[in-house]
């Protein structure tokens, strides 16, 4: 990895387990054991450096829609692939652009327009999916499944436990889509 994707994987790292306002440049830079000049040297600024990051996030979620088929049930293994990287995780952090989105999205309007870019993306994909599968309302269901999957991987951090999972592909996506 370059110095920049070690930085900016780090500093993603971080962000993700104590939050965007909880983390400083210095213990981004003191993490990897750079000097201050290397980071800007690759970021204007900590905004920047979290712009790249969410970047990062629409670059990985995009690569996940393409690893499942489209259809509904890609559509379910895309959820699982995300509710898997929780269980990976001891159900700790959630879901990065979910906490970006609640940190983020009224503190800073770069932000919250970057991470709108990120959902719009999955609301497409998942529109396709639904009106290719003829089901009915295909933009309000897509919208609800983001929510209720959003609520999922919130609800599983909080609770620590993954049964949320278990009732989101057993009853959530089922009941929404009408199937």
């Amino acid at each position: 990895m370059s110095k920049r994707e070690v930085l900016l994987f780090t500093a993603a790292r971080l962000i993700h387990e104590k939050g965007y306002n909880n983390v400083g440049i210095k213990a981004i830079l003191d993490e990897i054991n750079i000097p201050k000049g290397s980071f800007y040297h690759y970021f204007k600024s900590k905004e920047e450096l979290c712009l790249s990051i969410i970047d990062f996030y629409i670059a990985d979620t995009t690569n996940c829609l393409n690893q499942v088929e489209k259809s509904i049930k890609g559509l379910n293994e895309f959820f699982n692939i995300f509710f898997n990287r929780l269980v990976d995780l001891n159900l700790k952090r959630g879901c990065p652009v979910g906490n970006l989105i609640l940190e983020l999205s009224d503190e800073n309007e770069r932000f919250r327009l970057r991470l709108l870019e990120w959902y719009t993306i999955l609301e497409k994909w998942t529109i396709e999916i639904l009106e290719e599968e003829n089901v009915s309302n295909p933009n309000e269901k897509a919208k609800a499944l983001i929510a209720a999957f959003e609520g999922t991987m919130l609800l599983s951090k909080l609770d620590k436990d993954d049964v949320h999972f278990e009732i989101f592909n057993k009853f959530t996506l089922n009941s929404i889509l009408d199937i």
